[in-house]
């Protein structure tokens, strides 16, 4: 890392507390003043400021708040090239460029993200109404212990091997779905297996491809700090891979 980058770092970390995570050698993931939930992912070449830095990702854990990622990620990449200067540092004015291209863009949307939220609200009110129908139903005709002890949870997911480290056990499961809605469907139905539900932690990642190229993605640590974000990372590249 050089001295400038070095520097750099250490200033952004000064004025943005926690802000800045070190993923490696000269790759930071850097979170935007004001919008805690979102964060760049960059790379610095060795030759930074004389070289312009990368941008590999653009993470939005929010996605009612921001539904389009890839326009933000155009947005950001488009701030780059105007602030870059050859030989001088770009950080801290990409984080205020970002910040306030944010802000706009919250304006902006308001109107869009609503009517969003007002969607959602409606279906969480629906799915409640499902669950307490179902509840009724389930009371007027009780399913045999036997018959009940069947039901696999797991069913249309796949499933890895066990890992083991350090005293803790890690099993993934995978599955594709086509909607966000579908996605936190089969989340909650995996999470009523019995031993999964027991588990310290269940933590989960999606990300869907729409229409026009939008793409959504969310994550949940579950108590495990961090743990949401990478596998998101992961799921990125592996997606990226694919397409």
């Amino acid at each position: 890392m050089s001295q400038e980058l070095q520097e750099e770092i250490d200033a952004i970390e000064a004025i943005y507390p926690e802000s800045v995570q070190s993923l490696a050698s000269e790759i930071f993931n850097f979170t935007i003043p004001n919008h805690e939930e979102v964060s760049i992912q960059v790379s610095f070449p060795a030759k930074y400021p004389d070289e312009k830095p990368n941008l590999i990702q653009v993470f939005t854990r929010n996605t009612i708040l921001y539904p389009d990622n890839k326009y933000i990620e155009e947005h950001v990449l488009q701030i780059m090239d105007q602030i870059y200067n050859e030989g001088e540092v770009l950080v801290f004015e990409l984080l205020g460029e970002v910040d306030q291209f944010l802000e706009q863009y919250e304006l902006e949307h308001a109107e869009e993200i609503q009517k969003l939220n007002e969607k959602i609200e409606q279906l969480h009110v629906q799915e409640a109404q499902m669950r307490e129908k179902q509840k009724r139903e389930a009371k007027k005709a009780p399913a045999p212990v036997s018959e009940a002890r069947e039901i696999d949870y797991t069913k249309g997911w796949i499933q890895s091997d066990p890992i083991v480290d350090r005293g803790s056990t890690f099993i993934a499961y995978a599955r594709e779905v086509e909607s966000v809605e579908e996605a936190r469907h089969y989340f909650d139905l995996l999470t009523l297996d019995r031993k999964i539900s027991r588990s310290a932690h269940n933590m989960n990642t999606w990300r869907i491809k729409g229409a026009k190229g939008v793409s959504y993605q969310d994550c949940d640590d579950d108590g495990e700090t961090a743990a949401g974000l990478r596998m998101l990372h992961l799921l990125t590249v592996c997606f990226i891979m694919l397409c």
